[in-house]
């Protein structure tokens, strides 16, 4: 008898489990400040949190960008000559991009969004304009072979950034990458 009531009170437990719902529900948008039954917010609110005015959303996940003041590398050149780093140009929202066979292994891709990412890297050292070794500030060293470095310029010849020019005015400087000896970065 215990047996059978056991039984049935594990076939009704097992039953009544199988129509439970798992499935998750649908993420719902909080309530904005203005708003009432789905008719937008007033102007005024559309311009404090940032959105535009089509209805794009700003992104909640966007990081400060803090560039330091003064001089950021500098380029030694083959020739022997250097060229202070004051400024980075970007490409598209990128400071650099790289892309090679990283220690001799399959291809890696490194493109930093933020000066502080790159600012980790203690120097570029050029063996050619597609062999170089990175070196970071905590002593670290990536080799890098059959790569493409990108900074500032999306051209395979040169790099861009800004520096002074005779008339030290802040200017943006195009170098070929052959002439490129190392980047130290400050």
């Amino acid at each position: 008898m215990r047996t059978t009531l056991i039984a049935l009170l594990l076939a009704l437990a097992l039953t009544g489990c199988g129509f439970a719902d798992d499935s998750p529900e649908e993420p719902t948008t909080p309530a904005v400040a203005g708003e009432a039954d789905g008719a937008p917010a007033d102007a005024a609110t559309q311009e404090a949190d940032g959105s535009e005015e089509e209805g794009a959303a700003a992104s909640t996940n966007e990081v400060m960008d803090i560039v330091p003041d003064g001089p950021l590398a500098t380029v030694q050149l083959a020739n022997g000559s250097t060229l202070e780093i004051l400024g980075l140009e970007k490409l598209g929202k990128y400071y650099l991009y790289l892309h090679g066979d990283l220690n001799g292994r399959s291809s890696t891709i490194i493109s930093y969004t933020r000066f502080q990412d790159m600012a980790r890297w203690d120097a570029i050292i050029f063996k050619d304009e597609n062999n170089f070794i990175v070196t970071t500030k905590q002593g670290k060293e990536m080799i890098f072979m059959n790569a493409r470095l990108f900074l500032g310029s999306d051209s395979n010849d040169t790099y861009a950034f800004y520096s002074f020019n005779d008339d030290y005015e802040k200017v943006l400087v195009e170098v070929q990458k052959s002439a490129v000896a190392s980047i130290k970065f400050k």
